[in-house]
C-alpha cells in the first residue's frame, strides 16, 4: 500500500509540474532590440490578440518592452498595448501582454488619423540590423548600445502642424557620449543628432582636413538634387550652409544646412533681389570640397596677417567680371587687435579665390591696403597685363582709362560677341557697370582693339611720354598726372566719330594733367608711334 501511495504521489507531482509549465506565459526574449525578429514577434502577439493587423501611431522599443499606441475603438481615441518581460516563479523570464488601455490622443496635430500607419508597413523583423547600423553611424567612443527606438510619423510644425513620413528615432549611448539617429520607414539611416559626441564638439571644418566632405555633398544632393539652382554654398567651422532656388516658389530662395548630424531645411524662405533669377546658378556637382585646404591657404597668404580669424568660406558664381561666370571662394577674415585694442568692422575684409587657387581680389582693411598708384607706369603695365589675362587673349576693347586708383574699361563682352559693356576695376576687382551711355553701348567693330595693340606703350614709353607731356604743357608738380586713356581715337562723339582721330587707325594715348581741385588741366594725345597729334594747353 505504501509503495502504491509513493508512486501515486510522484505521478501527481509530475502532473502538477507539467500543468504549471503549460500554463506559464511565453518565455521572453533576451532583448527586443538585439535579438533577431523578437520585436516583430512581440508586436505580432498584439495583432493576434486583436485578431487583425492594427494601425499604429507610435511604437516604442526597449530591451525589455515593446509599447504600441494604436487606433482606439472610437474615432480620435488611442489604445496602449504593452509586451514586456516579467519575472515569474522559479525566476523564469516570461513575456506578458497587456492592453488595451485607453490613452489620450496626441494633441499636437488635430487629425490623429493622419498620423496612423499599418503595423506591417515597417520592417520590425529587422530591428536588430537597423540598430547595428545606427551604432555604426553614431560612431561613439566604445561603440555604444541602442537604448530605445521610437517609430512614428514625423510632425511638421510649419505652416501648420501636420504629419509627415514615418521616421525611426534611435537613441544610442555610451558611458561618455550619446546620439540620436534617424531612419526612414524602411529603416535606412538618413541622419542624426550627433551634437553630444566628442567628434562633433572637436570638429573644425577650417582646421581639419579629414571631415566627411563627400558625405556632406552626397547628403545635400539627396535633398536638393543636382540641378544648377545653387546661389551660394558657405562653409563654417561646424556646418555647410546652402542657399538655393525654392523648388516650387518662383523668385524665392530657401536655405539648407548640413553638419555631421545630417541635412535640415530651413522653414523660412527669402525673396530674391530683382534680376537674380535671370542669373545662372551652379549645381552641387560643381563643388569640390577636397580643395578647401588649398583655397584656405591661398586666401591666408593673400590676407597677409597671421593675427586674424577666418569667419566663413563662401562659394558663389561671379557674373560681374569679364568672360563667362566664374566660381569663386569668398573667404572672410577679421584682424585681431592687440590686447586692450578695440577692432571694429573696418578690420574685416575678404579674399576671392578661384576654384583652382588663383587669387582674384584681396579686399584688405583700409589700414592695411597697399598705397598703390595705378598711374605709376610699372603699375599701369602690370594692371593691363592682369586685365589681358582676365578678359582673355581674344578680347576686344573700345577704351581703357586709367586713373590714380582705378580703371574704366569699355569692351566687347568676351562670351557675348557684338555686345558692349562698361567695367569698373579697382582694388576690389572687376565689376560690370549697370549703366552705359547710349553711344558706348553701340557695337562698332572699327573702334575695337586688342590688348596686344598697345604693346608699344610699355612702362618705359609711358615714363618717356609722361615726362614729355609735362614739358610740352609747361607745368610741374602743381598739375599732377590725372589719367591715361587708350583708344583708337580720342573724345568719341555720339555718332561714333572721334574729335581727335587716329592718323593710322591704330591705338592712341591721351595723357591728361590736372590740378588737384579739378579746375585746370591740359592734355597731349600721342599716336601709335609716339607722335604728338593733339595738344590742349592748361
Amino acid at each position: 500500500m505504501g509503495f502504491l501511495s509513493g508512486r501515486w504521489r510522484a505521478f501527481l507531482a509530475a502532473w502538477l509540474a507539467l500543468s504549471f509549465l503549460a500554463c506559464m506565459p511565453a518565455r521572453a526574449a533576451e532583448s527586443y532590440i538585439t535579438s533577431p525578429g523578437e520585436a516583430a514577434r512581440a508586436a505580432g502577439r498584439v495583432s493576434e490578440a486583436l485578431g487583425r493587423t492594427p494601425e499604429a501611431h507610435t511604437i516604442r522599443i526597449t530591451e525589455k518592452e515593446v509599447n504600441l499606441i494604436l487606433r482606439g475603438t472610437k474615432a480620435g481615441d488611442a489604445d496602449e498595448w504593452r509586451v514586456r518581460q516579467a519575472t515569474r516563479l522559479l525566476f523564469f523570464q516570461s513575456e506578458v501582454v497587456s492592453g488595451p488601455a485607453a490613452r489620450s490622443a496626441p494633441a499636437m496635430v488635430a487629425d490623429i488619423t493622419s498620423g496612423l500607419f499599418p503595423l506591417d508597413a515597417i520592417p520590425l523583423a529587422k530591428v536588430d540590423q537597423i540598430a547595428t547600423r545606427a551604432i555604426g553611424y553614431a560612431r561613439l567612443e566604445g561603440g555604444g548600445t541602442v537604448q530605445s527606438i521610437e517609430i512614428s510619423k514625423r510632425v511638421n510644425l510649419l505652416p501648420t502642424p501636420s504629419y509627415g513620413p514615418i521616421r525611426w528615432t534611435i537613441y544610442v549611448a555610451s558611458p561618455r557620449e550619446s546620439a540620436t539617429v534617424y531612419a526612414d520607414a524602411e529603416g535606412t539611416i538618413i541622419g542624426g543628432d550627433l551634437s553630444n559626441t566628442a567628434r562633433a564638439r572637436l570638429m573644425d571644418f577650417f582646421k581639419d582636413d579629414d571631415w566627411p566632405k563627400e558625405q556632406a555633398l552626397e547628403s545635400l544632393t539627396s535633398v536638393i538634387g543636382s540641378k544648377p539652382i545653387i546661389r551660394d554654398l558657405t562653409v563654417y567651422p561646424k556646418s555647410v550652409q546652402v542657399k538655393a532656388d525654392h523648388p516650387s516658389m518662383a523668385e524665392t530662395t530657401v536655405g539648407y544646412s548640413w553638419d555631421i548630424s545630417g541635412v535640415t531645411r530651413s522653414p523660412i524662405t527669402s525673396p530674391m533681389f530683382p534680376g537674380t533669377s535671370a542669373l545662372p546658378g551652379f549645381s552641387l556637382a560643381d563643388v569640390d570640397l577636397s580643395r578647401l585646404a588649398m583655397i584656405r591657404d591661398k586666401a591666408k597668404e593673400a590676407w597677409q596677417n597671421d593675427k586674424s580669424t577666418m569667419s566663413y568660406m563662401m562659394l558663389k558664381l561671379s557674373t560681374d567680371g569679364p568672360g563667362k561666370p566664374e566660381l569663386r571662394w569668398v573667404v572672410h577674415f577679421t584682424d585681431l587687435g592687440e590686447p586692450g585694442e578695440m577692432t571694429l568692422f573696418t578690420a574685416s575684409g575678404t579674399v576671392e579665390v578661384t576654384t583652382d587657387g588663383t587669387v582674384r581680389v584681396a579686399n584688405l582693411p583700409d589700414a592695411r591696403k597697399p598705397k598703390r598708384n595705378w598711374l605709376d607706369p610699372d603699375m599701369t603695365e602690370k594692371t593691363l597685363g592682369v586685365m589681358a589675362e582676365q578678359f582673355g587673349k581674344n578680347a576686344r576693347f573700345a577704351e581703357i582709362s586709367v586713373s590714380r586708383d582705378s580703371m574704366r574699361i569699355l569692351a566687347e563682352v568676351p562670351d557675348t560677341p557684338g555686345t558692349m559693356r562698361d567695367y569698373n576695376v579697382n582694388d576690389r576687382g572687376v565689376t560690370a557697370s549697370s549703366m552705359m551711355m547710349p553711344w558706348d553701348s553701340e557695337f562698332r567693330p572699327e573702334r575695337l582693339f586688342r590688348m596686344s595693340d598697345i604693346a608699344f606703350f610699355s612702362a618705359a614709353k609711358l615714363n618717356e611720354l609722361t615726362a614729355r607731356t609735362f614739358s610740352r604743357l609747361q607745368v610741374g608738380s602743381e598739375m599732377p598726372l590725372s589719367r591715361y586713356t587708350f583708344s583708337i581715337g580720342q573724345l568719341m562723339s555720339p555718332d561714333g566719330s572721334f574729335m581727335v582721330p587716329s592718323p593710322d587707325g591704330k591705338v592712341t594715348l591721351e595723357i591728361r594733367l590736372e590740378s588737384p581741385d579739378g579746375w585746370k588741366g591740359g592734355r597731349v594725345t600721342y599716336s601709335s608711334t609716339g607722335e604728338e597729334i593733339d595738344i590742349v594747353m592748361p
